[in-house]
């Protein structure tokens, strides 16, 4: 960022407040860290509020968001760009947000386990005990679940091959709002004591 200007007046206070001025503007990596220490603010903010929502189905919260507002910081800043990352676990994660996703399974696994009751929800499969849940086959994947005495099952884990996350419009902040928050964090950068 290369700001360059000229001004002519009588010398006294004003003239040193536009030379401290002049001189904080020249500076342009304390410039673009203060940048981005509000955009790490702003994303923060943006991230907290996005939990406030209710889980979909009505289940308890996991607290997606508030797990990627606390992995959000910034990184760095030099002469020409702030960064900002939302670094751990949390970003591939929060990329799929953004983008959307297709997910398979890993590890050697054969299909994704899906919750389909909510004490199920945050419990993988391979953390109970095997003789717990029985498994049957369908015709895209299986079902986990509670053999009743009728033979009928009570569905605990739908079993996919894959799983496609649609993009989250809501995933990151408003245009509109990053470049308000960031012309004030300039004016607050600028402001002259």
């Amino acid at each position: 960022m290369l700001l360059k200007f000229t001004v002519k007046m009588r010398a006294g206070e004003d003239a040193r407040r536009i030379e401290r001025l002049a001189a904080k503007l020249s500076d342009a990596q304390k410039l673009n860290a203060a940048v981005g220490r509000g955009f790490e603010r702003t994303l923060r903010r943006h991230f907290r509020e996005l939990d406030k929502r209710p889980n979909r189905r009505g289940w308890r919260k996991s607290h997606f968001w508030e797990k990627i507002a606390a992995d959000t910081v910034f990184a760095g800043a030099d002469d020409n760009r702030a960064v900002v990352s939302i670094g751990s676990d949390s970003g591939p994660k929060f990329a799929a947000k953004v983008f959307g996703a297709r997910i398979r399974p890993k590890g050697g696994k054969k299909f994704l386990a899906i919750p389909a009751i909510e004490a199920r929800y945050g419990v993988s499969p391979s953390s109970l005990d095997k003789s717990e849940l029985q498994f049957r086959r369908t015709r895209r994947g299986g079902l986990l679940g509670v053999i009743r005495a009728d033979g009928t099952m009570q569905v605990h884990y739908w079993l996919v091959r894959k799983a496609d996350t649609p993009r989250d419009p809501d995933a990151l902040p408003k245009k509109e709002t990053v470049l308000e928050d960031a012309k004030k964090e300039i004016s607050k950068y600028l402001r002259i004591k």
